[in-house]
């Protein structure tokens, strides 16, 4: 689904998100693998962050509203809880939710901030309309992929990352899967929706966070793409909140000479040949720039 008007699945003008209820039908229609687990961990994520928002507002939420949030947190535990006794792996599923949680918050802050910078002096912010939507293309907008390129390390159906160039539909040579369990699976829906022959394969699509990340650490084969959304610089180097194209926000540090990276700003878009991933002392994420590293990354 996307508004009318503009043709988005998430849009300020029109004050529409279709991007949940798009991944329900994407769902329905066996594009996708419904996961329950997953689900739940989502949800648990949610309202996490849901709690955390009610601490900061003014005026405060009544304590029937926090006490409802808090059932259904707890209510999505117990069913993650009940998932782990059965043998699932719900503790990177549940990690996975809160750093996309993280990174709607992220986005939500940056938006924030944008505006203070372009209204010196306002202390409320109205998120909707033309100037939040100007803002939100300018500064915020994941880096945009064309559909006719092929995501060549991410399952196209249960949506898992690998480190290996993953099984790709040999007709549409566009969609890739992790194994043939998952290609049948989505056969039926993939042949009906998508999949449109083609001779040759498709230009692979800009790495994401976490296919850098099921790297280990080593060059990933590729180049990652993300967009600078805030600046955390402290008076030693710079460092920037950077969101990929499937919103994923993770940091870059520069450890240069100069502890810069040229050209490096709010909104700039950062092209990265062959990066690395790295886990910094305090507990985030992302990559870790050295001089060397120059040599393979553009800004633009």
């Amino acid at each position: 689904m996307f508004c009318t008007e503009h043709g988005r699945d998430y849009c300020h003008v029109c004050c529409v998100d279709y991007r949940m209820g798009n991944r329900v039908q994407e769902e329905a229609a066996g594009l996708r693998k419904k996961d329950e687990v997953e689900d739940a961990a989502r949800m648990y994520a949610t309202c996490l962050r849901a709690l955390r928002g009610m601490e900061r507002m003014h005026p405060r939420p009544s304590e029937e509203i926090f006490a409802q949030n808090r059932q259904w947190r707890d209510e999505q535990k117990a069913l993650l809880d009940k998932f782990a006794e059965e043998g699932h792996d719900v503790a990177p599923v549940i990690q996975k939710a809160i750093v996309r949680e993280e990174s709607d918050e992220l986005e939500m802050n940056a938006m924030t901030e944008q505006m203070a910078r372009m209204n010196p002096g306002q202390t409320h912010f109205e998120i909707g309309g033309e100037e939040s939507q100007k803002i939100y293309d300018e500064f915020i907008r994941p880096p945009k992929t064309k559909s006719t390129r092929g995501d060549y390390f991410t399952c196209a159906y249960c949506g898992k990352t690998s480190d290996k160039k993953l099984l790709m539909c040999s007709r549409c040579k566009t969609y890739s899967y992790c194994g043939k369990e998952c290609q049948k699976a989505a056969w039926p829906a993939h042949k009906k929706n998508e999949c449109v022959k083609k001779e040759t394969e498709a230009k692979k699509a800009k790495l994401t966070w976490e296919q850098v990340e099921a790297h280990g650490g080593m060059p990933a084969p590729g180049t990652l793409e993300v967009k600078a959304i805030s600046d955390e610089s402290y008076f030693v180097r710079q460092v920037f909140q950077c969101r990929d194209r499937v919103g994923i926000c993770r940091r870059i540090a520069a450890y240069t000479n100069s502890q810069k990276i040229p050209g490096l700003r709010v909104g700039a878009t950062v092209q990265w040949k062959k990066p690395r991933f790295h886990y910094f002392t305090d507990g985030s994420s992302g990559a870790r720039i050295e001089e060397e590293d120059l040599e393979n990354i553009v800004v633009k």
